[in-house]
């Protein structure tokens, strides 16, 4: 190439240390080993690690382009003790490095949504005053915005603006509704920045627990995280699904003396499962969503909330990932909860449940809608097709199901209004006289699933209380086994 190196594309952040052992035609190597930079925003100093896997791949070029590895720490910074090294030595802390692009906000480092603030406000309030009950959390060890180096000799952010100077041209921000638009040209594309988020301690796919009583337990733990962090650092995940919900096993390869107890508030002999609640990308400090300009619309087909699928004009609050948390149960009860045990999609097509991430959102919302209604509709529609062999996870996923929309302050999941035309024939009506019903009711659209905010302290303690019921019983069951 003829350009200029900072024109060349790749990541001058990372860099191979090891070159790994090849095969004799060269088409097999293994053991390659990377260095990759981390740079913190707030100590202006640099931590470099040691790449020993890749956890997460990004699928594509576009979009957030998620990757993740676990790495040890290379050199010495303010926050870690002195380390050196390649990947490998089983003294060494691992940890989980998060390298994304997700939306920004210009300019970036004031940016109030970015998960480097947010987790930074984690580590500061739990370091103060450990969480109680006890649970583990995303502990933020570095993270900062990718800078690069110009020729002249300056350092520029990394973010989809700069390389649009590159090219000579401006980007556009996309219009409003631009998923319609059938031509989308290459310009139009949302401000990104390129961000490096360094956390331990290093957790396992939720696919790996041993049976439903871990899952229980797992799920139980995840939202207590959830709720404390709610709580007491006034931050709002938005994003429950099976991706971000782990399994961390203290005392296990990456996860016990090669982690940082400081997250662990339990005995490391315990030998039951803990769950970690991880990805606040989507996640929001309560109070600024009408300051910022990024959709409210968040989170993962098919757990999403009805709310939020149809971006009704009402505030994401917790009930809504308490809702994503119910889907989490059904999706899991029925596709299966073991790596080794798993349905796959194209087994489940004809099943109600898989309506749940076909279509638009607002035809997936008018879907759950239909499920969630009553209790007979999710027994019938959703719970009917949970494994067999399950015991628990059908008792766990009604009980919450009841919790959220069967509050005798606003029952249903339908609006009054749909309610009164699904429950009435007019066509078997002899006359007009014969239809007997409240005026002021037929004429007002009370939404339940907007209702029930005014009611979210009593509904979201009665969802905390069964999960701490289940959860008791799981663990009674797993210490006596």
């Amino acid at each position: 190439s003829v350009c200029p190196r900072d024109r060349l594309g790749y990541d001058p952040t990372m860099e191979r240390i090891y070159s790994g052992i090849s095969s004799d035609d060269d088409s097999i190597i293994d053991n390659i080993r990377y260095e990759i930079s981390c740079y913190d925003d707030e100590t202006e100093e640099t931590q470099k690690y040691a790449i020993r896997r890749t956890i997460m791949s990004a699928d594509d070029i576009f979009g957030r382009h998620t990757r993740c590895f676990v790495a040890t720490p290379i050199g010495y910074t303010s926050r870690n003790v002195a380390m050196s090294g390649i990947a490998g030595g089983s003294n060494l802390q691992e940890v989980v490095i998060k390298d994304a692009w997700p939306p920004a906000e210009s300019p970036v480092l004031e940016d109030p949504r970015s998960e480097i603030v947010l987790l930074r406000k984690i580590r500061s309030e739990f370091e103060a005053n450990p969480p109680s009950p006890p649970h583990i959390y995303p502990k933020f060890v570095v993270g900062g915005h990718i800078k690069l180096a110009r020729d002249d000799g300056t350092h520029e952010i990394d973010t989809t603006d700069a390389i649009f100077k590159l090219m000579d041209v401006e980007r556009l921000d996309p219009p409003p509704g631009n998923d319609e638009m059938e031509e989308f040209h290459w310009r139009y594309q949302p401000f990104r920045a390129h961000r490096r988020i360094v956390m331990s301690p290093v957790g396992h796919s939720i696919k790996t627990v041993l049976n439903e009583k871990e899952l229980i337990i797992v799920l139980a733990e995840s939202m207590r995280c959830h709720s404390s962090i709610l709580g007491r650092c006034g931050i709002l995940h938005r994003d429950i699904s099976t991706n971000n919900i782990l399994v961390v096993r203290l005392g296990s390869h990456g996860t016990g003396a090669d982690t940082d107890a400081s997250v662990f508030s339990r005995p490391s002999s315990s030998p039951l499962p803990c769950g970690l609640l991880i990805d606040f990308d989507f996640a929001i400090e309560v109070g600024i969503s009408e300051r910022v300009a990024r959709p409210e619309r968040s989170g993962t087909l098919p757990y999403m909330s009805i709310a939020n699928l149809l971006n009704l004009q009402t505030g994401r609050t917790a009930l809504d990932d308490w809702e994503s948390l119910l889907y989490v149960v059904c999706w899991l009860a029925t596709v299966g909860i073991c790596s080794n045990d798993r349905t796959t999609y194209t087994d489940l097509e004809d099943l109600q449940i898989c309506r749940w991430r076909v279509g638009t959102l607002e035809k997936i919302a008018d879907t759950k809608r239909k499920h969630m209604n009553s209790t007979s509709n999710f027994e019938d529609l959703i719970a009917r097709e949970f494994r067999k062999q399950y015991k628990l996870l059908p008792l766990l996923a009604i009980a919450l199901h009841k919790a959220l929309f069967v509050n005798p302050n606003c029952p249903g999941a339908l609006v009054k209004s749909e309610r009164l035309n699904r429950l009435v024939d007019l066509d078997s009506l002899d006359s007009l006289d014969s239809l007997v019903f409240d005026q002021q009711e037929l004429g007002s659209n009370d939404d339940p699933l907007i209702k029930r905010n005014e009611y979210a302290d009593d509904i979201i303690a009665n969802l905390q209380s069964v999960m701490q019921k289940f959860e008791h019983f799981a663990r009674k069951k797993l210490n006596s086994a």
